[in-house]
């Protein structure tokens, strides 16, 4: 890639203390330096000036769900009467939330929040009722019935092992919030968001992949573009701004239809997004231009539509075979490129919003609970607000899916929690509409609820759709091939594993495991159905799994079953001949050889490989001798048919794969 000069950009941040609405600090060590979202406290034109130093600091560790655990400054018994004073007198404030936890050892005490000269309240801190409960970090709201106003001082008096303070929120005339001071990257979830010149990060489509794409180094990134650690909100409306990640979006136009391009101008002068991989590579770039009329055509130009309420399918328009913008997680290290087909993760889009200044403004993320096979579930948006003068009402304009956890918020912003409980399948939509006197915003609500389905519906479907298997049993696994049956039929799931972790979904599936909950695309990959699971499945107890007996002939209609071919003769290693026909045969299964010549009892996975039907030989019995593999002891328990339902037999009871009890 030719090389271009460098251009440096200045970001000018201003205070945050010059916006109304509230402050969030959260602290960074045990002396009580703090940040406003992404910018230090320099602790002497804002921040906090240390009164008692802590005992130490820990940054915490935050789950799947977006809970954060063990996160704050620690004051131990030691360092009982640690706190701080804030630099910044804060005028009428009205609420201080304390977002704290307790140590695994269910640390205990007080902590006290004082304003100006004012009375400080208290808030007693006891033993959870539930053990291990306190480590997660939750918040605790200091009301003012009247607003106050002046410096802000709190201290942690300590009684029992430790408390850690993780930040302090204030709610105030002249506070700010990140929201409304700082530019933030928003998840687009409708093309009409987009408009020519905006700055965006393009992101993964998955919950539990917190990476973004970086921009392309000839050193780094090799073909690709080499992925980097991205900063999500729990709900995955927002990201945090990252220079190595940022990209100039274009409009333009090509035969009468809209059409975008990628200028990564923060790095090079000239330099666009392209899909330079020709009839056979899945190369995605930047180069000089847009337009190469000897090779790729248009391949600095691309369509994006918005699917899924976020998922962004951005496909070029160029002549380069693989076209389409995806995350791949099975590549070490993890990268974006493009590809044929929708194989790989898919990704989605942010863009920039500017700080919206000191306006008065009610800002809400849509809600979006995705696709789910969940009958009830819930979600917590935080609302943010600024300048209102009455506090915010809330509600739905149909009201028949969802329900809300409160009709009033405060007028500077809180956390709305909309639940649902939905036994019937179907798409459900709402709109959330809050209002604070002539200010109004509407947000959508989103859910898709679906029933788990058979393996003989899942491969009717069309590629990339996403499914949700009934409760499947594993048959055979190889590497990451796991072929799972259930009462219809048999089917492939491929794992590519988690694309955070690198961890495989089925790292520790065996065959015979019962398995609830497979979630993934599915796709026909060449006469073979099968699903990448993008989400942990639960596994089941073990249990002894039968070959299905085959017919007359094999057929395509068989891939992926489990069977046993009684009276095959196996001529070599690539063909076996059964009923008089000859069926390609190979040794996916590493056996260290074939039973050749005779007939035997041949224990195969059939696979479908490129138009030909082949059988993966997984053991083979003659029949003057036992198996040389694949031993099946009948004392374990097994799977059953019993009125028509899958059924796990033990010698005392029959269970469902999902472990519950059905009397004998």
């Amino acid at each position: 890639m030719k090389r271009f000069s460098l251009l440096i950009c200045f970001v000018l941040v201003l205070p945050a203390y010059l916006m109304a609405g509230v402050t969030t600090y959260t602290f960074t060590s045990k002396t009580w330096s703090s940040k406003v979202g992404a910018t230090v406290c320099d602790g002497t034109t804002d921040g906090w000036i240390c009164d008692k130093e802590a005992s130490s600091y820990d940054a915490g560790r935050t789950y799947a769900d977006g809970s954060l655990n063990s996160a704050g400054v620690s004051v131990k018994t030691s360092s009982s009467g640690a706190g701080a004073t804030s630099v910044l007198p804060f005028d009428n404030v009205r609420r201080v939330t304390i977002n704290f936890c307790q140590n695994s050892s269910d640390g205990r005490g007080t902590i006290y929040v004082q304003v100006g000269d004012n009375d400080p309240k208290s808030l007693v801190v006891r033993k959870p009722a539930t053990s291990g409960a306190g480590t997660l970090n939750r918040d605790s709201i200091f009301t003012f019935e009247a607003p106050q106003s002046g410096k802000i001082k709190f201290w942690v008096e300590c009684t029992h092992n430790a408390i850690n303070i993780n930040t302090i929120t204030i709610r105030s005339a002249n506070g700010g919030s990140s929201v409304f001071t700082m530019d933030t990257y928003q998840l687009v979830t409708d093309l009409a968001q987009l408009e020519d010149s905006d700055q965006v990060i393009i992101g993964v489509h998955n919950s539990g992949v917190n990476y973004i794409m970086g921009y392309y180094d000839e050193w780094q990134s090799v073909n690709n573009i080499h992925a980097i650690k991205g900063r999500y909100s729990p709900d995955r409306s927002q990201v945090d701004a990252d220079e190595s990640a940022i990209y100039t979006l274009r409009i333009g136009e090509l035969d009468g239809k809209e059409v975008y391009i990628f200028q990564d101008e923060l790095r090079y002068e000239e330099a666009y997004l392209v899909a330079s991989g020709g009839q056979t590579k899945n190369r995605l770039a930047v180069w000089t231009e847009v337009y190469d009329e000897k090779t790729y055509g248009y391949y600095g130009l691309w369509d994006i539509q918005i699917e899924n309420g976020g998922e962004a399918v951005i496909t070029n328009l160029g002549n380069s075979k693989a076209k389409i913008i995806q995350y791949n997680a099975g590549n070490n290290p993890t990268l974006f490129a493009c590809y044929p087909s929708r194989s790989q993760t898919p990704v989605c889009l942010y863009r920039r919003v500017p700080a919206m200044g000191d306006v008065a403004a009610i800002v809400a993320p849509f809600v979006n609970f995705g696709t789910t096979v969940k009958t009830q579930g819930q979600r917590t948006v935080q609302i943010n607000a600024n300048r209102l003068t009455e506090d915010i009402s809330v509600s739905l304009l149909k009201g028949d899916a969802f329900t809300l956890s409160a009709t009033t918020l405060d007028r500077d912003g809180d956390q709305l929690t909309v639940s649902f409980n939905l036994p019937e399948a179907g798409h459900y939509t709402d709109t959330l509409i809050l209002r604070s006197g002539e200010v109004e915003t509407r947000v959508a609500v989103l859910l898709n609820r679906i029933n788990p389905m058979s393996i003989s519906k899942a491969v009717r479907q069309e590629d990339y759709t996403l499914v949700y298997l009934n409760d499947v049993v594993v048959t055979k696994k190889y590497d990451t091939y796991i072929y799972v049956r259930d009462l219809t039929g048999s089917m492939l799931l491929f794992d590519r594993g988690n694309g955070e972790t690198g961890k495989r979904y089925g790292a520790d599936v065996k065959a015979g495991d019962p398995l609830i909950g497979v979630t993934g695309r599915f796709v026909n990959y060449f006469g073979v159905p099968e699903i990448s699971p993008t989400e942990q499945f639960s596994i089941g107890q073990n249990t002894a799994v039968e070959p299905e007996q085959a017919g007359e002939q094999i057929d395509s209609t068989d891939v992926c079953r489990y069977l046993v071919l009684e009276q095959a003769v196996v001529n070599g290693s690539t063909s076996l001949t059964y009923n008089g026909r000859e069926y390609a045969v190979n040794n996916r299964f590493n056996l260290p050889s074939f039973i050749t010549g005779v007939p035997t009892r041949a224990y195969v996975i059939v696979s479908y490989d490129r138009d030909v039907v082949t059988l993966y030989i997984v053991s083979q019995e003659s029949y003057e001798s036992t198996a040389i593999t694949d031993t099946r002891a009948s004392s374990r328990p097994r799977v059953v048919l019993r009125d028509g339902q899958m059924l796990i037999l033990t010698e005392e009871n029959y269970y469902t794969l999902s472990g519950d009890i059905i009397q004998r």
